[in-house]
């Protein structure tokens, strides 16, 4: 896959310095390799100042395949299969930073575990349901009730609403069957 639009040859980092336009230019290659959302998270990364090391591009790709929550346990069994093992404390560093820069957002449920999953759309809002057997985990899109909803609660309570939570448990079809 080719991208037509030419390589910039500065980018302007976090901090409001430039970022090597060497980089840029070798994650703009390594782009035609990766899967279009990779490559364009590994690009966004490098392009505010971020290097991107052998640990970021595995993670963006582990998140990038499977749009699923995962835990740090099954992050590092994924980075095994990648030929790229590491110690918990580089890993939970890692997920920091890229929580930190909007790639990933933390999420708990009902084990009080927490998981990592990608954000794909700040404004795409979702939820979980989960099932209390075998901890499948599948997305609940939202729909715009909810925002009527959360209005309503807000005007009712008085409070401002920051964020919340909402998951559902149950049962999934294979565990129901079983």
């Amino acid at each position: 896959m080719r991208f037509k639009t030419a390589v910039p040859s500065v980018a302007l980092a976090k901090d409001g310095g430039l970022v090597n336009a060497t980089q840029l230019r070798y994650c703009w290659r390594r782009m035609e390799l990766e899967s279009p959302r990779t490559a364009e998270l590994r690009y966004n990364l490098v392009a505010e100042g971020f290097y991107m090391t052998k640990l970021r591009k595995a993670l963006l790709e582990i998140f990038a395949k499977d749009m699923k929550p995962f835990s740090v346990d099954e992050i590092q069994g994924h980075l095994q299969k990648f030929d790229a093992p590491v110690h918990k404390v580089s890993l939970y560093r890692e997920l920091e930073v890229l929580v930190n820069a909007g790639v990933i957002n933390p999420i708990y449920f009902h084990d009080h575990i927490k998981r990592y999953e990608f954000a794909e759309h700040k404004h795409h809002h979702h939820h979980h349901v989960v099932c209390i057997k075998c901890n499948a985990i599948a997305d609940v899109d939202v729909s715009d009730d909810f925002d009527d909803l959360q209005y309503r609660i807000e005007k009712k309570s008085k409070f401002t609403i920051l964020r919340h939570s909402l998951e559902f448990f149950g049962l999934c079809k294979n565990c129901v069957s079983a």
